[in-house]
């Protein structure tokens, strides 16, 4: 995983705990590091199909991040995110169709909330944007259209487009 320190993971005293997190390292587009360029880490998480995951994405990430989010479901309950997204989020970027329950829940919540017309775009912003240092993470929060493997596999080629 690419922002849980390992030996955190280790402390865990229930070991059926620590057995569910260990295996996270083996699933496809959860938490995998894809690039760094300048002072950017970029993650692909678009295994995080829900809100609870994409808790957990951010939650378990230090630092700053600009979080990339897409979907079509804007039924989605934000709710769970707005402490977290509060405290670590400096930027969202709005991958999709869900940029009105995500402005709804973060403008003035978050610094920008920024309406994205494709992954080119956000991957760009978020590279060139104003937040200097920070973590990129993608995770979409919701079921988006497309399959995992397929979002996350272009949210990886426009990365390593740049």
């Amino acid at each position: 995983m690419a922002s849980v320190d390992r030996a955190q993971l280790i402390k865990i005293r229930n070991q059926g705990l620590r057995d569910c997190f260990k295996h996270l390292d083996d699933i496809p587009h959860k938490m995998q590091f894809v690039a760094r360029i300048q002072d950017k880490c970029f993650v692909d998480d678009a295994a995080s199909c829900n809100v609870n995951a994409t808790w957990y994405a951010l939650e378990s990430t230090e630092g700053p991040i600009i979080w990339i989010a897409n979907g079509s479901d804007n039924h989605v309950d934000y709710k769970k995110l707005k402490t977290c997204v509060s405290q670590k989020v400096k930027m969202i970027l709005c991958a999709g169709g869900n940029a009105a329950s995500l402005h709804e829940a973060f403008d003035g919540v978050v610094p920008q909330v920024v309406d994205c017309p494709s992954m080119e775009y956000a991957v760009n912003r978020a590279l060139y944007g104003e937040v200097e240092t920070a973590t990129v993470i993608y995770s979409p929060s919701t079921q988006h259209g497309t399959s995992v493997k397929d979002s996350g596999s272009e949210f990886r080629r426009e990365v390593c487009e740049l």
